[in-house]
């Protein structure tokens, strides 16, 4: 694909996600019916959640059928789910055994699980922080270590899979161009020490908080106690979080307020009734602040839709005029209607301004950015920092030659605005057209003039890189909520030995880098630089001199510690004659 690229930097770890999505892990080998004591309703009575999982999907009409021959509610489920959910209000315990009994011994043997709730005695703060930053426990040091494990098993996995070339691919050329890959070591390539993040704490940008209600039947803005896909309703606030911003909380208990004074409902997921849903903050390092509200507004009329933006619009300005430790003054409110099922802000409705213009800006390397709502930022900017100026020193762009920089699935443009001043021309390719609007005026807004943007996937218009005619073609990839060990088939085929069906010199890696942008959770950045060609030849020629300089070194440390021996001995032998003359 990248024929004629020089040099290709992949930084993929699947960072760029929200909060509270998370995947379920949840994969035992029998079918099976378990129960789950995990919210409460308005009035305060227990909700049991039963989760009926690991039935093929076609089975599902099948299972739902046979558990309403048993007398239980009817069973929901989403057209992705493996499992469904029973929702059971029960106000006894009794009754609530009965249910359960009715499941015992059904199915060829299989039993449903009493919740093991008197098992877990964690709070419900140590709940959402699980949840949300499941490394708080650890210090930040070993969080480090943890995850650059992780990016050393990625490499080393590489490594493995390079080295056992099939048989029949085995031939002299493929043999020589994947030499390096059965050298002695476990990695690929040098893996540098892990790169922490400036901040470690109050990082995230950006934050989408559910509306629900918490263990109390109280509403509340904050997080799921837990994946809702187990069945898991309850919404604690964010006041105990690590990662938001003090900002951000504030936001959300300005919220909550608000809507406990509301006439209206929250948003109920397992009944899909109410109306709040959804609230998502960016507050950037300028201080400007963004919020969006989402609403259910299937059951309210366009009087009344109109009369609550009014009130929202009155309640955020009211801020302003606050004391000056309750104030709170925000850029811009959004409003947006979603009516489908699917929870969290969409993409598939559209966003209305109430006040503001609808962006935020950010500072980052010098350049100024505009955020809409919709657009991808990354959300611990002194971090990104430190990612986007690794990345250009990584480049090797030499100020001698003219260089085209590729700025794949570019966003909004940040990488290569940043870098843009350093090469010739930036062409950037990115499938959502929002973004690649974003991305043009970013670039007017900093004056760039050398780049040049398409809104198309990038596989679509790889073919521009036959327009760059300049000596040096590097390649960033930087793409949206990619695990880099799902990437691994891409690395494997970058490298592979060209054949028949593999065309062009392959790719090698020459270095790798972990890059923390979201402490205290499990997500990290994996920066890989891959090079060919003339890069290669200078890679070789850089690990010959380090071999050397390296051999000097040790040869010079082996001269300080003789000469350093001669002087201890000689100070030994003077001071035995000294304990001679005393003695005399």
């Amino acid at each position: 694909m990248f024929e004629y690229a020089k040099s290709f930097i992949g930084s993929l770890w699947s960072g760029k996600r929200s909060l509270d999505d998370e995947d379920d892990n949840d994969t035992p080998d029998q079918k099976r019916i378990r129960s789950e004591d995990v919210s409460r309703d308005g009035e305060g009575e227990t909700l049991h959640r039963i989760k009926v999982s690991n039935f093929n999907k076609n089975e599902w009409k099948k299972v739902k059928k046979y558990l309403l021959e048993l007398g239980c509610k009817p069973m929901s489920k989403a057209p992705k789910w493996d499992y469904g959910i029973i929702n059971a209000s029960v106000k006894a315990k009794d009754e609530y055994n009965k249910r359960m009994e009715k499941l015992h011994n059904k199915k060829n043997g299989r039993k449903a699980q009493k919740p093991g709730a008197e098992d877990d005695t964690r709070t419900p703060a140590e709940k959402l922080a699980d949840q949300v930053t499941p490394l708080y426990k650890l210090s930040y040091e070993e969080q480090l270590k943890k995850k650059n494990n992780k990016g050393v098993s990625v490499m080393a996995k590489l490594k493995g899979q390079l080295a056992n070339i099939p048989k029949t691919d085995r031939t002299e050329r493929a043999m020589k161009e994947t030499e390096w890959s059965r050298t002695k070591g476990r990695l690929p390539c040098k893996m540098y020490d892990p790169v922490p993040s400036p901040d470690i704490n109050g990082y995230r940008t950006k934050c989408e908080f559910t509306i629900g209600k918490d263990l109390d039947g109280k509403p509340t803005v904050g997080f799921l106690l837990g994946l809702y896909k187990l069945g898991i309703t309850a919404v604690l606030d964010p006041k105990d979080c690590l990662n938001v911003p003090d900002k951000a909380k504030r936001v959300a208990s300005y919220m909550q307020d608000y809507i406990r004074d509301s006439e209206y409902p929250v948003y109920d997921r397992v009944e899909k009734d109410g109306v709040w849903r959804t609230l998502m903050t960016k507050t950037q390092r300028t201080g400007e602040v963004m919020v969006v509200i989402q609403m259910k507004t299937t059951n309210l009329t366009e009087e009344q839709v109109d009369n609550e933006k009014k009130k929202l619009v009155e309640f955020w300005n009211g801020l302003k005029d606050k004391p000056e430790d309750e104030r709170l003054d925000i850029t811009t409110l959004l409003f947006q209607a979603w009516d489908g099922h699917s929870n969290g802000m969409t993409d598939k409705a559209p966003v209305e301004v109430l006040t503001g213009d609808g962006i935020v800006h950010e500072e980052l390397l010098g350049c100024k950015f505009r955020i809409s709502s919709s657009a991808f930022f990354q959300i611990n900017t002194p971090a990104a920092e430190v990612l986007y100026t690794k990345c250009a020193e990584w480049c090797r762009i030499n100020k001698d030659r003219k260089t085209t920089l590729l700025d794949l699935c570019c966003g909004t443009g940040t990488i290569g605005i940043t870098m843009a001043k350093s090469v010739d021309r930036v062409i950037g390719i990115e499938m959502v057209p929002e973004a690649i609007e974003d991305a043009k005026l970013n670039a007017s807004i900093n004056n760039i003039t050398n780049v040049t943007y398409y809104a198309n996937k990038v596989e679509d218009r790889i073919d521009v890189i036959g327009d760059a005619t300049n000596e040096d073609v590097v390649a960033v990839l930087d793409p949206p909520s990619c695990d880099s060990r799902q990437a691994l088939g891409n690395f494997y085929t970058l490298c592979k030995a060209s054949s028949k069906r593999v065309q062009g010199e392959a790719f090698r890696p020459s270095r790798a880098m972990t890059i923390d942008l979201f402490p205290h959770t499990d997500h990290c950045e994996l920066m890989v630089e891959f090079v060919r060609g003339e890069y290669l030849k200078d890679l070789e020629q850089d690990e010959d001199a380090k071999a050397a300089e390296k051999l000097i070194q040790d040869k010079q440390k082996e001269v300080e510690e003789k000469e350093a021996n001669g002087e201890n001995e000689n100070e030994n032998e003077n001071e035995s004659k000294d304990d001679t003359s005393d003695a005399k």
